[in-house]
């Protein structure tokens, strides 16, 4: 083990025992939960001292409750058949008669097949019981679609393997068992594992139990039944002490991209459901997602784990209480694929309570999260709502449906409009009363009524894979964008009901770990802040790790040249006399630190200093910042001029800059400049030149050659690792790609999804700290596919109370497939704080693309 290694262990294990250090600093409320946090930890208890451990056991549990695959004793049904049972051989039994309802089949030891052909099929009977003897497998042979189907009641499936139905992609949201979502099905003790679609279907009054849901193409189980008006289309269902695992084999999201249709399993407009002590681990997607009018859940004592996506999704839905969980290691592929929103453990998207709607499952009109357990999860708890989701808008993904508390609750088929950002239904009220009330609030899913507290929050940046702002985050967000001139509500309008006047609060929990916390767009603030006015968020809560208010991250403003060549402070660098010169490093002045160098004329004919390291130090093509300080030591008219020069990699010159002090006094001055180093720029030379008397002397000191400094983070600027900050807005996505560059590795790709125009925004409202003065914003573009002809970056300056007080547009035409610049000097308004960007076009169709690099605001002098 490396020494590395062990320190990092060791911190980890520091880590790991402040949790528990900052739990039994909460009181009596955590004296039992301990043991449960350090063993959910993974770490060990010394021997010695374990009698002080508190005995009762913490409210989550610290390993998987329902640990079924494999575990024959738990899955093996009756060796004989049982009595008035109907005996099903192994073989073909594409000829059996399993047309008899109400009888109990025993499928013996072997393997049993159906029809040759896609709809062989067992078509069940109600009150019909399907029981398998050990080794019982229904195979469909990757050629039947389904094995269980129909809409009779009362059926219960056991004790079976059910496998390889499906031919490679079939079944998109469709169920292999109980594939009508029949009602009052019970199907428990089996492995259901290998097929396409989802495994099983849940329907009203239905029980899954103690079911191995493994390595199925979309989904472990999902539901759905046509939507009723007034109503829920499933009521009553449990799924309780399953092992869920490896679902979403045929990776859906990369087929049908953003369908939101894959992971451990799906419910779907569920009235009253129990979620109970499943594990639900290593899926390709989110865990457990409840989507579109769920109402009265209850989601307790599961464990989640390592799952791609969130552990617990609850959108567009009412009333749940989740409870006694653990949360481990979620969403770290999705939060890093995603980098514009945070990757939760669990989210909550535009979803609330309501007393209006049942809660006799939950427990109350409210979604309430308490008593969980979260580690290492990408991010931990977001609470979220899209201003432009609601009913009637093209915004909606869940188009045909409006909120229980409208009539009608479904659009008509007929005529419908999916043209953003137009509504879907001209005739339907939450278009042609939606601005006045109840139709205001009523057409909205609205993220309110949340309380979240008494929980432990445990995050390690140095275990979970962080990229983006939003790791190690909880939020309370709002985000979309003011262009539906028929809508009633405003981002700014949302942001607030969320964050002030829809009651939503986090309280009473344990944090340890970096936590930051995402307001408004999501702009993240420190634990301090979060607490404060006029947030007022974790009243009762600890944080063990807060690292304060993070200082504003611009770009690497780094410098070609070393630091003693730029400072002085070690050695003279490499400087040396060129000629008429002799050159020193000198302790008898400084700009900054303790030296700089001397600089004496040696000749009146004028005079050099050089580098000694030709070609030069290495660079980069993009924005530079070149500058200088001079000051005088003895005589007069000294105006020292530092030349630059770009170099390709053949060593010729490609362009040449030029700064120049002004006649040096016994104060010190600076001269700077903001340029371009040339496409194909690999090394820069520079040296001093001017004319001066014999025995005249000067000093300089803290010279760069540079990377502007650059408001924008590396990855939002140029798509280096990540796209950023960048978001979405209309009409298109962005992400960060090496298919094409201008500066570095990476780009920005804009991918454009509809033929009006498209935008993209930054996330991190009211946007990059900056300040008043004067200003130089650039980019680079370049079509991809397509033809965009025009792009437009617009920058809004927003004062330190985040009130708009001037925007800028720098626009760039004529665009071709190679880079083009766009170059604008603006002077920000005094008083300005922050720069917030956006991106957009009126030119382009759906599969159009353009690149964007080197995006760069930087100060110009005065």
């Amino acid at each position: 083990m490396t020494n590395t290694s062990s320190e990092i262990i060791s911190e980890r294990a520091h880590r790991r025992r402040a949790v528990l250090a900052t739990l039994a600093s909460q009181g009596k409320r955590f004296e039992g939960l301990m043991l449960g946090a350090l063993l959910a930890c993974g770490l060990a208890l010394p021997a010695q001292g374990r009698e002080n451990v508190g005995a009762e056991p913490p409210p989550w549990p610290t390993t998987p409750p329902a640990q079924i695959c494999g575990n024959t004793a738990l899955l093996s049904g009756p060796s004989t058949a049982p009595a008035g049972a109907v005996t099903v051989p192994a073989g073909d039994n594409s000829g059996f008669n399993f047309n008899q309802p109400g009888a109990t089949f025993w499928f013996g030891p072997g393997v049993h097949t159906l029809a040759s052909d896609v709809f062989g099929q067992i078509v069940t009977r109600a009150n019909t019981t399907y029981i398998g003897a050990p080794g019982a497998i229904i195979d469909g042979q990757h050629l039947n679609l389904y094995a269980f189907t129909g809409a009779a009641q009362n059926v219960t499936i056991k004790y079976l393997t059910i496998r390889n139905f499906g031919r490679g992609l079939d079944n998109n949201n469709e169920g292999v068992v109980n594939h009508d979502s029949g009602t009052g099905w019970t199907v428990e003790y089996n492995t259901i594992s290998g097929n396409d679609g989802a495994g099983v279907f849940l329907g009203t009054d239905s029980v899954v139990r103690y079911n191995c849901l493994k390595d199925n193409g979309q989904y472990g189980f999902s539901m759905f039944k046509p939507p009723v008006e007034g109503g829920s289309a499933i009521q009553n269902i449990v799924l309780d002490h399953n092992e869920i695992t490896g679902n979403n084999t045929d990776d859906w999201e990369s087929h049908i991209e953003g369908c939101g249709c894959t992971g451990g399993g799906k419910f779907w407009d569920v009235r009253g459901a129990r979620v109970t002590h499943n594990w639900v681990h290593d899926n390709r997607g989110t865990g457990l997602w409840a989507d579109t009018n769920n109402i009265d859940f209850l989601f307790e004592g599961n464990f989640i784990e390592s799952n791609d996506g969130e552990g617990i999704w609850y959108e567009i839905s009412y009333n749940a209480t989740i409870r006694n969980n653990t949360l481990r290691r979620n969403a770290w592929v999705s939060g890093n694929r995603n980098l514009g929103s945070p990757g939760p453990a669990i989210y909550l998207s535009e979803s609330g309570g309501d007393a209006r709607l049942a809660s006799a499952v939950s427990g109350a009109p409210k979604i309430r999260i308490y008593d969980n357990f979260f580690e290492d999860n990408f991010s931990g708890v977001s609470i979220y709502e899209n201003a432009n989701r609601f009913c009637n808008s093209n915004g909606n993904t869940s188009k045909g449906y409006c909120t229980p508390f409208i009539t009608p609750t479904l659009i008509p088929e007929a005529p419908r409009n999916y043209e953003y950002p137009a509504p879907i239904s001209d005739t339907h009220p939450c278009y042609t009363l939606v601005a006045g009330e109840p139709y205001k609030t009523d057409c909205r899913w609205h993220a309110k009524a949340i309380e979240v507290n008494n929980n432990a929050f445990y995050f390690d940046s140095t275990v979970v894979p962080c990229a983006g702002t939003y790791c190690g985050v909880q939020a309370l967000i709002a985000t979309g964008a003011d262009n539906m001139s028929w809508s009633p509500y405003t981002v700014a309008g949302i942001q607030n009901d969320v964050m002030f006047n829809n009651g939503n609060s986090f309280h009473d929990n344990t944090y340890v770990g970096n936590w930051r916390f995402a307001k408004g767009y999501g702009e993240t603030v420190s634990f301090s802040v979060w607490r404060a006015a006029p947030y007022g968020q974790e009243a009762g809560s600890t944080l063990e790790g807060d690292v304060g208010e993070p200082p504003p991250t611009p770009g690497s403003g780094g410098n070609a040249l070393d630091a003693d060549t730029s400072t002085l402070e070690g050695s003279v660098g490499q400087w040396q006399t060129w000629y008429s010169t002799a050159v020193a490093r000198s302790s008898e002045e400084a700009h900054a630190g303790a030296n700089s160098l001397r600089v004496e004329v040696t000749a009146s004919s004028g005079w050099g200093v050089q580098l000694a390291n030709w070609p030069g130090f290495a660079t980069t093509a993009g924005v530079k910042k070149l500058s200088l300080w001079g000051k005088l030591g003895s005589g007069a008219g000294l105006t020292p001029k530092m030349t630059v020069k770009w170099l390709g990699a053949n060593q010729t010159v490609l362009q040449t800059h030029e700064v120049t002090l002004p006649a040096l006094t016994a104060t010190w001055q600076q001269v700077s400049s903001v340029v371009d180093a040339p496409v194909g720029a690999s090394t820069v030379l520079v040296y001093l030149t001017g004319t001066g008397s014999s025995g005249a002397f000067f000093y300089v000191d803290d010279i760069v050659v540079g990377d502007a400094p650059n408001a924008l983070d590396a990855a939002s600027a140029g798509g280096e690792g990540s796209a950023g900050q960048w978001q979405g807005w209309y009409s298109a996505s962005i992400s960060a790609t090496t298919q094409d560059a201008y500066r570095g590795t990476g780009s920005l790709l804009v991918s454009v999804s509809a033929p009006w125009g498209w935008g993209v925004q930054v996330a991190n409202w009211p946007g990059f700290p900056t300040s008043g003065g004067n200003k130089r914003l650039s980019f680079m573009a370049k079509q991809g596919s397509g033809a965009i002809s025009n792009v437009t970056v617009r920058v809004k300056w927003f004062d330190g109370s985040q009130a708009l007080v001037q925007t800028d547009l720098v626009p760039l035409t004529g665009l071709t497939p190679n880079w083009q610049q766009a170059i604008a000097q603006v002077a920000a308004p005094a008083g300005a704080a922050y720069a917030y960007l956006e991106v957009y076009s009126t030119s382009g169709g759906a599969g159009d693309s353009l690149y964007l690099d080197d995006i760069v605001l930087t100060d110009v002098p005065n």
